[in-house]
């Protein structure tokens, strides 16, 4: 992320931020950074604009989003308006600070110029965006008075702590389940007989079900596992961190716009359906490292002055991509400290690069099927689409076990994501009662303690 920011980027020419500014409605003048005239809830009513507001989705794939009424809706926070803000030259330090942060840490961009298109649009009135000219800090533009509604503020925080707890339980399931297969404990090999019965069963008559299920059930581990953090986001900053103190106070970014929360998964079967395997990476799997991935590329595409829709800058975009991503996940499975060993090389750098490969493989041959057989372009959409999905499952089916496999072997599954478990709390676990509710009492599950030894400067704070 810091390549793409400081190497790729002019941080003052190519960044910009979606940031608020206090109005006062009784003159209608703007205070840059000044406090909000009260007013009553009817002249509020009237002047703030509530009219493109929409009901929040937050970061899931469902589609809810209805339109509001603007005459029947009250806003929850006060008003306020929209610019854009370059990197701030001219505020105080704990603006450039919040600036600052806001850019490294956000890696999709959500509040900013650069969020990516698979986020979707922002659901509110926003300031033109025009080219800045001459001083490059100061802000672009005004929105006109706005706020979130009490419907919208509502909807996103009940949302959001709804979406927390299921994705909480889903993940304990999945972990509670997991553990009681050695395949996932890293001490035994894809194939080998399964402790479940059901799938005992099953395998006696599809011979390829127990490698099809737990290379799915790691791939739903993965995506469970990053689900639930994901939904911290709009749990802390739309819900918990409100109710506390006065988030216009500590920054200017307009954390309580829905917008902010686009969905991080779009729907796995229509991404898969309409365009394969490029279609399950580059839409539905998770957008967090495509800005930062796909920076490098972007790049070297302008330096050769190569067509950006080109098979030729295509290709380098896919392999740089996935050379980068391979590269972040090998040396994670390098650093991690197993008993069994790691192979981050031949393991989780070589998948990646497969997919890279293999949605090249997939794109061109239906090009060439396309330009010479033109009967396939009048082949039923049905058939498409099932095509699509046998390819995905098929090149996931004997790539998969590329990285599940060093995933087992490093441990992941091991880890202990939530400190309290109600499942084994009912006695559900591989230990039965005996395991408890609190997951990290145990030696391997523990994050920092104090080690004593034999004297005191063998006596130290460990991290685990």
């Amino acid at each position: 992320m810091s390549g793409a920011v400081l190497v790729c980027n002019d941080i003052e020419r190519d960044f910009g931020r979606l940031e608020t500014r206090d109005v006062d409605l009784s003159t209608g003048k703007h205070q840059q950074n000044g406090s909000v005239a009260k007013s009553t809830a009817s002249d509020t009513k009237q002047e703030v604009d509530l009219t493109r507001r929409k009901v929040a989705s937050v970061y899931t794939t469902a589609d809810t989003k209805q339109k509001s009424s603007a005459s029947s809706e009250q806003p929850a926070t006060k008003p306020y308006k929209l610019v854009w803000q370059g990197f701030p030259y001219d505020g105080s330090w704990v603006h450039l600070l919040d600036w600052t942060v806001d850019l490294l840490t956000s890696f999709r961009g959500v509040g900013w110029k650069h969020r990516i298109s698979t986020a979707g649009t922002i659901d509110a009135p926003l300031p033109s965006d025009r080219p800045r000219e001459q001083n490059r800090s100061k802000p672009e533009g005004e929105s006109k008075a706005t706020s979130v509604s009490i419907q919208n503020l509502r909807s996103l925080q009940i949302r959001a702590i709804q979406d927390f707890v299921v994705n909480y339980l889903i993940l304990d399931l999945l972990k509670t389940t997991l553990i009681t297969d050695p395949y996932f404990l890293g001490l035994a090999p894809l194939q080998s007989p399964t402790p479940w019965w059901w799938l005992d069963q099953l395998n006696q008559t599809v011979p390829i079900a127990t490698r099809f299920v737990r290379l799915l059930l790691s791939m739903a581990g993965v995506i469970s596992a990053l689900t639930t953090i994901f939904s911290l986001n709009p749990l802390f900053f739309a819900t918990i961190l409100p109710s506390l103190v006065d988030i216009s106070t500590i920054t200017k970014a307009p954390l309580l716009e829905p917008g902010l929360y686009p969905p991080m998964w779009y729907p796995l079967g229509s991404s898969i359906f309409r365009s394969g395997l490029a279609g399950l990476w580059g839409r539905f799997w998770h957008q967090m490292f495509r800005f930062g991935i796909s920076e490098p590329s972007r790049v070297v595409i302008k330096k050769l002055e190569l067509d950006p829709r080109g098979g030729t800058a295509r290709a380098l975009q896919l392999l740089i991509a996935f050379g980068l991503s391979g590269s972040i996940h090998a040396l994670g499975s390098y650093t991690t400290f197993s008993l069994q060993q790691s192979h981050p090389l031949s393991g989780p750098l070589v998948f990646f690069l497969l997919q890279g490969f293999g949605t090249i493989l997939q794109t061109s041959a239906v090009k060439l099927l396309n330009n010479k057989f033109s009967w396939t372009k009048r082949t039923p959409l049905s058939v498409r689409q099932t095509g699509n999905l046998l390819f995905v499952l098929v090149w996931l089916y004997f790539t998969g076990p590329l990285l599940a496999d060093d995933f087992a072997r490093i441990g992941i599954w091991l880890y202990e994501p939530l400190p309290v478990s109600p499942l084994r709390g009912l006695g559900f676990g591989p230990g039965g009662k005996d395991e408890g509710w609190w997951t990290w009492y145990q030696e391997g599950s523990r994050l920092m303690s104090w080690w004593k030894g034999c004297h005191w400067w063998d006596s130290s704070l460990a991290i685990y």
